[in-house]
């Protein structure tokens, strides 16, 4: 007897199916997901939309359905059929972002070989098994979390972020306006600033994307990494209910780290600096906290994402092998998945290319400011000084390090395309083994037209140059920080700021 594919069915005599109907209904309990889940992107502000379990059509399927609708009213009126807008064309908008009835009327997952739907259709169900499994959210208890005015207190709550980022944007700019001594720690402070301030504005392009489906946000696809309705689809690849999250070493690691160092940086401000504590520095150093926290919960998102792919692409080649000639649903299913990977590599590209210059100026303005210390007298003569500006130096490499070593370890290396990469030389082995070369053709094919590449290369090299000739030409700098006995003729306000 075959075994069936990646040994993912068990059975000891004849092998059932990855994408077969379960025989046993699966109780709520047992099918609930781990609360912290929720609790994650209920910190992270994501919920948005009313529901966020709605049903689900293969694209293919509810376009026709709706040229077949738009066909009748013609038909009815005596009007010509205008052609489909790009809103009703857009997968992501169509499968994310639509008004679709919700499942609540759908407890048990035998139920969906008695709706009518087609094998593809059936495959925007699958759980880590490949088995469709209709759940609705009261099943996997996410409907406590997201209640009646959750997206307008997630608006308000990323709009209060945004206010707050750009208030501790523009002091230092303010500040340090016309003067060229303190540019360097300008170009710190930037760095600092680019990177907390990422989180909530992706997040808000994805509430503008949501809220207006046409014009200029249907180029930010990749904003939809970001819909609670696709994070959901990701966890059904995971079987959450009987593992929990994946990867607690990785949570634990972007959370925990984070706040430690956090803790660090409020124990520099608040403690060891010389500067007086206002109420400004107390605002900062707890929105600093809450605005890291959120960067480190988003790289564990990046994580679980990734991890959601790997068990879905293993079950996509599994379902290829097996459905070997049926041209139709495999191509639907490999579509459908490129889909959602394509618009995760998207967005990780476009996180890369912000997160990469930032690195490297960080680096770059780290070391310049650690040498020029090295010459001030102040600092070479006085240790209290010296053990403030020490912790700084420390604190800015450990910021530095970490976020690096926690983002690449979340995305599994420099650029997230390495999982099309690895499906698409697995497709290449079965397509050597299949025994239907036309049809291994034409998913090879779709493959090679799936776009790849990012800006990160090309904005990395900009910031780089900026960062060193930083570091070559701005010598005379003022790079003393919260320590007034050490101000050198300069405002006290400038040094503790």
């Amino acid at each position: 007897m075959e075994s069936c594919p990646l040994q993912r069915c068990n059975a000891p005599t004849q092998p059932r199916a990855l994408w077969d109907s379960l025989e046993v209904p699966v109780t709520h309990e047992r099918r609930r997901w781990p609360h912290i889940l929720w609790f994650i992107l209920k910190f992270l502000n994501l919920y948005y939309h009313e529901r966020v379990v709605m049903t689900r059509k293969y694209h293919i399927c509810r376009v026709k359905d709706y040229l077949e609708k738009k066909r009748m009213v013609s038909f009815t009126r005596g009007t010509m059929m205008s052609p489909p807008s790009t809103q009703t064309m857009d997968y992501l908008i169509i499968a994310y972002e639509g008004d679709e009835k919700a499942t609540d009327d759908i407890t048990s997952c035998n139920s969906i070989s008695e709706q009518g739907r087609c094998d593809v259709c059936d495959f925007l169900w699958w759980n880590s098994e490949g088995v469709p499994e209709v759940y609705n959210e009261e099943d996997i208890g996410v409907a406590r979390w997201n209640h009646r005015g959750s997206g307008l207190l997630s608006v308000f709550l990323l709009l209060l972020a945004a206010s707050v980022l750009c208030y501790n944007g523009v002091v230092p700019l303010i500040s340090y306006w016309a003067k060229p001594y303190r540019t360097l720690h300008l170009m710190l402070k930037s760095t600092l600033i680019i990177f907390i301030s990422t989180f909530p504005l992706l997040s808000l392009c994805s509430k503008i994307r949501s809220f207006n489906r046409s014009g200029l946000a249907t180029r930010f696809s990749w904003a939809t990494v970001l819909n609670v309705r696709y994070l959901i689809v990701r966890g059904q690849f995971l079987n959450l209910p009987q593992k929990g999250l994946p990867g607690m070493w990785i949570f634990v690691l972007s959370v925990g780290y984070v706040l430690i160092i956090q803790g660090y940086r409020a124990a520099i401000f608040l403690h060891i600096s010389e500067c007086d504590i206002t109420l400004y520095t107390i605002a900062t150093t707890i929105a600093g906290i809450l605005f890291c926290e959120m960067w480190g919960l988003l790289t564990y998102i990046i994580f679980f994402i990734r991890t959601s792919f790997h068990s879905q692409l293993d079950l996509v080649l599994a379902y290829l092998k097996e459905n070997e000639g049926e041209e139709r649903k495999c191509r639907g299913v490999l579509l459908a998945t490129m889909a959602d990977l394509l618009c995760f590599e998207r967005f990780c590209g476009l996180l890369s290319a912000i997160i990469f210059p930032c690195l490297v100026l960080a680096v770059v303005t780290n070391a310049t400011r650690d040498y020029l210390l090295s010459e001030v007298d102040c600092v070479i003569a006085d240790p209290l000084i010296r053990n403030v500006q020490r912790n700084i130096s420390w604190l800015g490499w450990t910021e530095t390090a970490s976020t690096a070593v926690i983002y690449l370890l979340a995305l599994g290396g420099f650029q997230a395309n390495y999982l099309r990469d690895q499906f698409f030389i697995n497709l290449i082995h079965l397509q050597a083994e299949g025994k239907f070369p036309r049809f291994w053709r034409r998913l090879v094919d779709d493959m090679k037209h799936l776009e790849s590449g990012s800006g990160i290369i090309l904005a990395s090299l900009v910031f780089s140059v900026i960062g060193v000739y930083g570091g070559f030409e701005f010598h005379d700098q003022i790079v003393v920080h919260l320590s007034k006995s050490c101000s050198l003729n300069i405002s006290t306000s400038d040094v503790c700021i």
